[in-house]
């Protein structure tokens, strides 16, 4: 007897037959459908605002000081790597900006690009969804130092610049979603200002303190790299958060607003209750997806399934990604380490001695292979995958054999939305 599990690739899916005494599970994430509407859902968070008071009120509160011509309000929305639904936020947002007297004339949003690719011009229209033409928009610049201010030195000795955009604001907004994240714990809230929002070297900083005690997903109090976060928000002056969780359809299906810190706390606990769980045992094969386009546009971005996987495998162990890459590795960078390194061991002592961006996701791919095998199902050609240390898989037939070899298979078709860890591991402490 088996059990066929549904394993995203693309805009499509695999379907795989796994014997049902060798399948330990498949972690589907607890929100299969949105409770209401996206607006109503967003609405109930604006009207409801936890620590501060209603966005109107600070509108209105903001547009009785403002000096002739100076924008008035910076909305930040994160970058189009992200599945935000951003055109819903920023509506609602408008309009509760509008009733406290703020127009949309005064209005300017922000995207958090951090060091992504800036938002295309029919990226940005889809962003402002009806007020397209009607608000200005703007990408961040990391590189730009003329359009950045320096704004101190964060607990961990970050001399950081931020986007003066966002800076000259009379009221600050970030927008976004709480997500499991790799070493911040979990994105969204106050990431949106740092890194989304700050000058490249300390946005490379930032990263390069991926494996600082503490730090991994799930993990939030005591977790370096976010307090150092949080700490920027503090220093630029957050007014307002709205914040949502999805489904893994982009879907909201729960929406926050108020304090950047108490808000984002929130929607932190609704992810924890819908996307955890805790698995009875290891498995010897981990099949994994990052939930298909576009969140497997590219290894770069697939890569985070890798880690989701090695949290379950037992001794021995070996991961199947599922990603189809039809943007190739995402990272010239990435390639360019990959192609010079002798080995794994070679990246994991190149990345101690000067961290790269790029080169950051060289080193976490060889980081996973030290622990497990990583075979990949994927449109990446076949001799790049195996030149990456990783082991590409060339058809069903193939991932049928690692499916019949295999004795316990634990299977993640949303990998890095659901944090699944096995008994002994949660008995442990262990959040990596």
């Amino acid at each position: 007897m088996s059990t066929t599990v549904s394993i995203p690739y693309g805009n499509a899916a695999v379907g795989l037959e796994v014997p049902s005494g060798k399948l330990v599970d498949c972690v589907l994430p607890g929100a299969a459908e949105p409770p209401e509407g996206p607006e109503t859902l967003v609405r109930r968070a604006l009207a409801r605002p936890v620590g501060t008071p209603a966005l109107r009120q600070l509108a209105g509160r903001a547009s009785s000081a403002l000096a002739e011509g100076a924008p008035s309000a910076v909305i930040v929305v994160d970058d189009p790597t992200r599945c935000v639904p951003s055109a819903v936020l920023v509506d609602e947002i408008i309009q509760e900006l509008a009733a406290g007297g703020l127009g949309p004339d005064r209005v300017v949003v922000v995207v958090a690009t951090g060091l992504h690719r800036p938002a295309r011009a029919d990226e940005l229209a889809e962003i402002l969804g009806r007020w397209n033409g009607l608000v200005r928009i703007e990408n961040h610049d990391a590189a730009r130092p003329d359009a950045l201010r320096e704004v101190g030195v964060t607990r961990l000795g970050t001399e950081i610049s931020v986007n003066s955009t966002f800076l000259d604001a009379d009221l600050k907004i970030l927008t976004g979603d709480v997500e499991f994240h790799q070493f911040c714990g979990y994105g969204g809230g106050a990431k949106s200002v740092y890194p989304g929002l700050a000058d490249a070297e300390s946005i490379r900083r930032n990263h390069s303190r991926m494996d600082l005690e503490g730090t991994g997903p799930g993990l939030l109090d005591g977790n370096p790299v976010r307090d150092e976060i949080e700490d920027v928000a503090r220093m630029v002056g957050v007014d307002f958060l709205l914040t949502v969780v999805l489904s893994p359809r982009a879907e909201i299906v729960a929406a926050f607003a108020g304090d950047v810190g108490q808000a984002f706390r929130e929607g932190c606990r609704e992810v924890d209750r819908l996307y955890r769980a805790t698995l009875p045992r290891p498995a010897d094969l981990a099949i994994v997806s990052p939930g298909g386009w576009p969140r497997d546009a590219s290894l770069y971005q697939a890569q985070k399934a890798i880690e989701s996987g090695l949290r379950v495998l037992g001794p021995g162990g070996r991961i199947l990604l599922f990603a189809e890459c039809r943007e190739g590795s995402g990272s010239a960078e990435f390639e360019r380490w990959m192609e010079t390194a002798t080995g794994p061991g070679d990246i994991l002592r190149r990345i101690q001695e000067g961290f790269v961006m790029g080169g950051h996701k060289a080193y976490q791919i060889a980081r996973a292979v030290s622990r497990a095998p990583v075979h990949v199902f994927s449109e990446l050609p076949a001799d790049a995958v195996a030149s990456w240390f990783l082991r590409p898989v060339r058809g069903l037939a193939e991932v049928d054999e690692l499916i019949r070899a295999s004795e316990s298979i634990v299977v993640l078709p949303q990998a890095p939305m659901t944090l699944a860890s096995t008994l002994a591991a949660s008995a442990a402490g262990s959040g990596r």
